[in-house]
């Protein structure tokens, strides 16, 4: 039962003794579990050890209880230890996000003793291949009323109960360790000359399946995945001849092969391209309102994007390819180009070396000229056009670092 009800039961049905019961201790809903030997002692000096550790206080006057709630200054501050863990592999970033809903439930804004800490919310910047992840740390400031749980570049500040530390060093023992790397391989083709019927990605089968030593069963032994028919997995061990027999056939026009190593759950960020200005708003400054145009550069070419995550026996990479180009505009704001975008997104289970084969990403590309002389009839000009049609096709590789 409730505290309150507890209280007001002992009081009113057991000691029968004189008392006014203060409404705070009666809005007790905490739940209690009471019990009682009557051959231990008097049950009144029991109640009272009982109602102070509640943070309640007893006090008799003129043989009436009065019972209230204990003062604020009165109330028994737990003691409080502070544990500084200085992290060895994993950033302070990531344990105090780990273990804040364990120790501290939350964050909360505060002028206390303890002040301002950078932790939380880092705004995680893109690896490249020859760059390292970097953390730009937010502002949080904690409350001295609650647990606390901050950290900064190298280092976790927790501030809690002996008890509560010694749980916290247990939990950063198992989350502070070596986290996983992988190596990201890939081979990124534009195909031309295919139709409906003939696919970058079954040119490619064809060709994987008619290399000696697979003896043209690429199709059968590997195929595509269960959950995508435009996807093929291989293992590894044939991919050096794989790349070969794709860059010895003239359809295939390699356009970038990244290689980069990166840790889990970070991103590889490559931009194979230009930046090509556009038209942005327009403002108006000044009293005369004098109209300034600005301009926009966007990012044009390959952009491929892969985020891995090593656990135990995959590795699940989140992929975004991007393959865009500008061209003239004819409607609308012909002063701003037109941008073409072909973009995949997904997400895929990889074994340790595994190679998977992904596209799709199709365009259809229809050109016209005309050429004239101005004093012959228009239908005497020469006209020219052609039809043609390109697909990217994407070749990964995720591989396990084991030298940790």
């Amino acid at each position: 039962m409730s505290v309150g009800q507890l209280v007001d039961l002992l009081y009113g049905d057991a000691m029968h003794v004189p008392h006014v019961i203060d409404s705070d201790v009666l809005s007790d809903a905490r739940l209690v579990s009471f019990q009682y030997d009557g051959k231990a002692g008097d049950l009144r000096s029991f109640v009272k050890v009982f109602l102070d550790s509640q943070g309640f206080r007893v006090e008799t006057r003129d043989g009436v209880d009065f019972v209230s709630k204990k003062p604020a200054s009165e109330a028994k501050i737990p003691d409080r230890e502070t544990f500084v863990y200085r992290p060895r592999y994993r950033t302070a970033d990531y344990l105090a996000k780990a273990v804040q809903p364990l120790f501290s439930g939350r964050m909360t804004a505060s002028n206390g003793a303890l002040s301002s800490f950078p932790v939380g919310e880092a705004a995680r910047a893109p690896v490249s291949a020859s760059s390292v992840s970097t953390v730009a740390p937010a502002r949080v400031s904690v409350a001295p009323s609650s647990r606390a749980s901050v950290a900064s570049a190298d280092e976790l500040v927790f501030s809690g109960e002996a008890s509560e530390i010694r749980d916290l060093k247990k939990v950063l023992a198992e989350l502070d360790r070596v986290p996983g790397e992988v190596v990201v391989r890939g081979w990124v083709y534009e195909v031309s000359n295919i139709n409906s019927r003939n696919s970058a990605f079954s040119i490619a089968a064809s060709l994987f399946g008619g290399i000696p030593g697979w003896g043209g069963k690429l199709s059968l032994s590997t195929g595509s995945t269960d959950a995508d028919p435009t996807a093929l997995r291989f293992s590894s061990s044939m991919l050096d001849v794989a790349i070969s027999a794709l860059d010895a056939d003239s359809r295939f026009k390699q356009i970038s092969d990244p290689h980069v190593r990166v840790v889990s759950g970070e991103r590889v960020r490559l931009n194979v391209g230009s930046q090509v200005p556009t038209l942005g708003s327009i403002s108006y400054q000044g009293s005369t309102g004098t109209p300034v145009q600005s301009v926009e550069y966007q990012d044009a070419g390959l952009i491929f994007d892969v985020q891995p995550v090593v656990m135990g026996d995959v590795v699940q990479v989140r992929l975004n390819e991007q393959m865009s180009s500008f061209v003239a505009t004819t409607t609308g704001v012909n002063n701003s180009p037109t941008k073409n975008t072909r973009e995949m997104s997904t997400v895929v289970n990889m074994r340790d070396g595994e190679v998977i084969v992904l596209g799709g990403l199709v365009q259809d590309q229809d050109t016209f000229s005309r050429n004239s002389v101005g004093w012959l009839p228009s239908f005497l000009d020469g006209k020219s056009g052609s039809k043609g049609r390109t697909e990217v096709l994407l070749v990964l590789q995720v591989s396990k670092v084991l030298d940790l």
